[in-house]
């Protein structure tokens, strides 16, 4: 430690080896010298030794140093004061000195001792931390969310964020602890006392904590939340850090949402439904159209066409001979032109057999058949075998719907 000596003329009679590193001045040239109040300041002014010495009384000493000086607490006589020397070192200096009498056996003042520390470093780390104490204090504050500090479960600090959420320009937030500012129950159901329990277990097992919560507002009215927590152990004591953002509005246009969704799958639902009934209306059309056809010609070659032979064998003119030959030959081109569309596998078969061939074809089984047509099961199941039997499948291990499906093809 800086350590030197005056007498009580406040000549210097001892200057360490720590004086001379810390000033730059070598014992050399300034013990027996008033060159010490040369090397603590830019012009010639008393220390704190040299007042010492004097006899100056207390109110001179610290009136000298401006009140950045006191008794000291530990030594008789002694004071001490801390101060920045701009012209030690290349920026300055804070110095932390103390300074006592030194007196003889009857207690006459022969002169004093001073000791210095150099407490820059000290002072430059308490800068940066008041500097990163008003740098977070600005973004604990200009935060777009609410923040709470909370230590012991009472809330111990807000940002004013915090202050508009709840309502607390006239009633006080901090003070009051977290089940203050809760309903009784969450809208789970469960007590808000209960699950902050329940809270602090999975904390103090330093699981992540992201939740939904409900708090009442000092007006007495609620808004849904989404809280993060996390541990801050900065004042030597455990505190959590809670980040609470209002999800309200959020919530409700969720909910809105969802009820837009189910809406829109009820009337999905409800055309579908629609849609089917509409392609069974047309498959039924499309099979009754069938139906009509080969009727139509089954009638043709039944009771037409062999009327038409008999009648060409007949004793009739020449006339009625050549018009019976284009009416026969029109007949065989319209029985022609129908026996090469689908409708000519079925020619042998009556109009119900009909329908039920192409409800088979489209995949429809016995009951839904029956359903359709209006009929037992039992009467499809009967009509199925006479298909077989004109289709000569009797007997034979071939799909009835796989066949007729072919028939299209």
């Amino acid at each position: 430690m800086a350590t030197f000596v005056v007498n009580a003329e406040g000549r210097v009679t001892h200057w360490n080896r720590a004086c001379e590193l810390l000033t730059g001045v070598r014992s050399s040239d300034i013990v027996g010298t008033f060159k010490h109040r040369e090397a603590f300041y830019t012009e010639s002014r008393q220390v704190m030794a040299d007042l010492i010495a004097s006899n100056a009384d207390p109110a001179q000493l610290i009136a000298h140093y401006g009140g950045k000086c006191r008794l000291s607490a530990s030594i008789r006589g002694g004071y001490e004061g801390e101060d920045f020397f701009p012209k030690l070192g290349r920026d300055g200096k804070w110095l932390s000195f103390t300074a006592a009498p030194l007196r003889n056996a009857d207690s006459t003042v022969l002169g004093a001792i001073e000791t210095i520390q150099d407490t820059t470093s000290k002072h430059v780390a308490e800068q940066a931390m008041r500097s990163k104490e008003t740098q977070y204090r600005h973004l604990f504050e200009s935060a777009n969310d609410a923040i709470l500090v909370i230590e012991a479960g009472e809330i111990v600090d807000c940002n004013h964020m915090a202050l508009d959420l709840f309502k607390s320009s006239g009633k006080p937030l901090v003070g009051l602890s977290i089940l203050d500012v809760s309903p009784q129950r969450q809208p789970d159901g469960l007590s808000s006392k209960d699950q902050i329990q329940n809270k602090r277990r999975l904390y103090i097992k330093k699981e992540l904590q992201c939740f939904e919560w409900r708090f009442l507002k000092m007006d007495g009215t609620w808004f849904d939340a989404e809280v993060s927590l996390s541990q801050l152990d900065e004042s030597g004591s455990p505190q959590i850090l809670a980040i609470v953002r209002d999800v309200t509005v959020r919530n409700k246009m969720l909910l809105t949402l969802r009820q837009r969704e189910k809406e829109l799958d009820e009337k999905s639902r409800y055309l579908e439904k629609v849609n089917q009934a509409l392609k069974a209306s047309l498959d039924h059309r499309e099979v009754e159209k069938r139906a009509v056809e080969v009727n139509m010609l089954v009638h043709l070659k039944r009771y037409v066409m062999p009327y038409i032979e008999e009648l060409d064998k007949c004793r009739i003119n020449a006339d009625a001979r050549a018009y019976v030959g284009i009416i026969e030959t029109n007949l065989n081109d319209i029985v022609s032109q129908s026996s090469n569309s689908k409708s000519s596998k079925y020619l042998d078969f009556t109009p119900t057999e009909v329908r039920i061939a192409d409800f088979i074809r489209s995949g429809r089984n016995t009951k839904e058949i029956a359903g359709l047509l209006g009929m037992s099961p039992s009467s499809v199941q009967w009509h199925r075998k006479n298909i077989r039997d004109k289709l000569g499948l009797v007997n034979k291990k071939k799909n009835l719907h796989t066949y007729l499906s072919s028939l299209n093809e």
